[in-house]
């Protein structure tokens, strides 16, 4: 049984590697079978085993953005950008990759590359620049914005869930580290860029309603709510799930129409993981690491280790998976003694990893996807290593210095 369940194991993250348009199915079908072959399985128990507050999030923060972006609001918000910029293109970029970064923080990140890969490539198209390192940097923030907060992007999410730490804590602890680590990527970012002195005319093509940014209001409640969840006694969840319910109230369109956008692959990937990692703590998979590790619980170079360990595996197999595997070993450990600073640990590793190679995380491949349907090209694997190896390392090290001198 052990074996069969370990082979289960091996080819759910084989599949997520090599075929991720089929993972999320098979993904859930080998947790499913997983949990039948350790133990009997009912909705009771299984509802023990999924975080459904995880998925309330996702599902709520999906639907309040598919609203959003329906809305207009994230073309708006991109338009003001340039006009801001008032044609000067470099000013645009830097302003372009800043709403990146912020965005992607409370914002779905796939959604924030959707919206501003396509103008990225019109500005790369009048200024001569090369769009594939513009492209691939414009990704580099969205994943380092995500990072920063409990609802940045799934991984954190399944972090916030498992760690029960509160949501103004993640910003307090990663986005300090993520503003820092932003801005040395920027640094990078704009050596090639520095020398272009061209402009863009305002035209028609950059012309919105203000009243469109006013849509903004009810989301900027929706994470007012999740700031001060724990005064008001509700998990993030609800709070998600109440937010998109009142936008949709406000919808004439169908209840099928507003959850078009739900990204059910994502949803089937993570409970799918989340069972397998049921079925695999309970035949002990990661009892020896844990094992290994014990000794070192509370010793200050731990977080440094998970630090490396999470960017090295996410390059390689992707963030949601890498998160899900360290929780197991975090949470042992911190049973163990170990300190709460293995989750930042952790979030900020799969975060910068996610920047490593182009199948590190969903907002790459999408964000490649993009390119490869504007330019009839994508950005090859060395491309993207070339451009992400020097900001994911001064990442890492900037990172490690921070929790080494996290209290």
């Amino acid at each position: 049984m052990k074996v069969l369940i370990l082979m289960m194991y091996a080819l759910s993250y084989l599949f997520i590697v090599l075929r991720p348009n089929i993972a999320p199915v098979t993904t859930m079908l080998f947790g499913l079978v997983s949990v039948l072959l350790v133990g009997k399985i009912s909705l009771v128990n299984l509802s023990r085993l999924i975080d459904f507050n995880t998925i309330l999030i996702l599902i709520g923060m999906m639907i309040i953005v598919s609203l959003l972006k329906e809305r207009g609001v994230f073309f708006a918000i991109a338009e003001r950008i340039v006009r801001l910029g008032k044609g000067k293109i470099l000013t645009i970029i830097i302003l372009v990759y800043a709403s990146i970064f912020l965005l992607s923080a409370f914002l779905d990140n796939v959604t924030t590359i959707l919206i501003f890969i396509p103008i990225l490539l019109y500005i790369c198209d009048i200024s001569g620049l090369d769009h594939k390192m513009v492209t691939a940097n414009a990704i580099f923030f969205s994943n380092l914005g995500g990072m920063t907060t409990a609802i940045g992007d799934p991984p954190n999410i399944v972090i916030y869930s498992a760690s029960r730490l509160s949501f103004i804590s993640f910003i307090q602890y990663l986005m300090p580290v993520g503003v820092v680590v932003a801005a040395v990527s920027l640094m990078f970012a704009l050596r090639g860029i520095r020398t272009v002195d061209l402009k863009i005319e305002e035209s028609e093509k950059f012309s919105t309603s203000g009243r469109v940014l006013l849509m903004l209001v009810p989301f900027a409640f929706v994470v007012l709510g999740m700031a001060f969840h724990e005064s008001l006694g509700l998990e993030l969840g609800i709070i998600a799930l109440l937010g998109a319910l009142i936008l949709m109230f406000s919808e004439r369109k169908s209840f099928q129409e507003q959850v078009n956008d739900i990204d059910w692959d994502t949803i089937f990937l993570i409970s799918g993981l989340y069972l397998l990692d049921a079925a695999i703590e309970r035949i002990g998979l990661f009892s020896p690491l844990i094992m290994f590790l014990k000794p070192f619980a509370r010793s200050v170079l731990l977080s440094v280790g998970i630090l490396w360990g999470s960017i090295l595996l996410t390059g390689f197999l992707s963030a949601l998976p890498v998160t899900m595997i360290m929780l197991a070993v975090i949470k042992r450990l911190i049973f163990y003694g170990a300190s709460a600073k293995l989750y930042w640990a952790l979030a900020l590793g799969v975060g910068i990893g996610g920047n490593l190679t182009p199948v590190a995380s969903m907002c790459n491949i999408v964000g490649n996807n993009v390119i490869l349907r504007y330019k009839n090209e994508r950005i090859s694997f060395g491309e993207f290593m070339k451009a992400s190896l020097k900001p994911v390392l001064t990442g890492g090290i900037i990172s490690s210095v921070y929790l080494l001198l996290l209290k």
